[in-house]
Formats: structure tokens, C-alpha cells, sequence
């Protein structure tokens, strides 16, 4: 019997380092959300102010809008990542 106490206790000990790791990764990955939500709100003021120094104040939010899904497919077109050739292409070997 004197065996299974000490193994009672490298269980309790693992389970605690489980918990502890399992917070680590919590705060983490709530960290890379909170980056991600701040990424995507600077984003949004910067295209906002760009928007505003081009047009003006927008008072006519739907009609702006309406503006935006018509001409959604130019914007688009232009914002999408180029293919780039690779650098070490060796599929002519």
C-alpha cells in the first residue's frame, strides 16, 4: 500500500499541470482573438476615414450601400492576392 499513495499524488500533480496548460492555452488563444479584433477594427476605421476623404460625410447610408453591392465586383477584382510564380520550380525535371 505504501505505492499507492505516491502514485495518488503524481496523478494529482499531472491533473494540476493539465489545468495549468489548459489555462495557458486559453490565454492565448483569447489573446490571438483580441489581436484579430483589433486588426479587423483598425481595418474598418482606416477604409471608413478613406471613404469619408473621398465622398464626404455619408448621410444616405442605404443609398451608399446600394452603391457598394452594385460595384462590389470591381472592388473585389482588385483586392484579390496575385499569383506569384515559384521561385524554385523544378516541374520541367
Amino acid at each position: 500500500m505504501a505505492e499507492a499513495r505516491p502514485t495518488e499524488e503524481r496523478i494529482a500533480e499531472l491533473d494540476k499541470k493539465i489545468e495549468q496548460i489548459k489555462a495557458q492555452k486559453k490565454a492565448i488563444l483569447q489573446r490571438e482573438k483580441q489581436a484579430e479584433r483589433k486588426a479587423r477594427t483598425k481595418r474598418l476605421i482606416q477604409i471608413g476615414a478613406e471613404v469619408e476623404a473621398i465622398c464626404g460625410e455619408i448621410t444616405d447610408l442605404e443609398a451608399f450601400k446600394e452603391y457598394l453591392s452594385k460595384y462590389s465586383y470591381a472592388i473585389k477584382k482588385t483586392q484579390e492576392p496575385k499569383q506569384t510564380e515559384p521561385v524554385n520550380d523544378v516541374s520541367y525535371i
